[in-house]
């Protein structure tokens, strides 16, 4: 995987992070997010209108109802990720980066270009939600040796 992509793909990972974690290391609950994005593009088909806000749209609101539907996922709190942002907003943010960055700049917008490399993209977005789990375990230890400390 290039370093671009590598890029792109643990962004993704980490907005995907703010969004839904995953209640366990099996893959089908790491990649989901990932995968229903994936499937909110492919499902449009032959649909010629569609623009970027439609793709965004439709990845939002897949993303949101996967995780609020399934028990795979959790929604973390505003008060855990030390935002001010909702989990809609938070949804929103994810399906912008996937659609600009891999709708459009992978895949050149073209849905079946994404079908085709999803399989090799969602690797990738496995490892860098592990590696973005981990980095959040680290910071939660860091965290109590902190108060422990005071």
């Amino acid at each position: 995987m290039s370093e671009k992509v590598s890029g792109i793909v643990d962004e993704l990972a980490r907005l995907a992070f703010s969004v839904g974690r995953p209640r366990s290391f099996k893959p089908y609950a790491v990649e989901r997010l990932f995968r229903e994005s994936v499937k909110a593009v492919k499902s449009t088909g032959t649909m010629q209108t569609l623009n970027r806000d439609d793709y965004v749209s439709l990845v939002s609101g897949r993303v949101q109802k996967a995780v609020s539907r399934g028990d795979q996922l959790w929604i973390p709190s505003r008060e855990k990720l030390g935002t001010e942002l909702g989990f809609g907003e938070r949804a929103d943010l994810f399906a912008v980066f996937f659609v600009d960055q891999i709708l459009y700049g992978l895949c050149d917008g073209k849905p079946g270009r994404l079908k085709k490399v999803s399989n090799n993209l969602s690797d990738g977005f496995f490892a860098a939600t592990l590696r973005e789990m981990q980095n959040q375990k680290s910071k939660s230890e860091d965290s109590e040796e902190q108060q422990m400390e005071v």
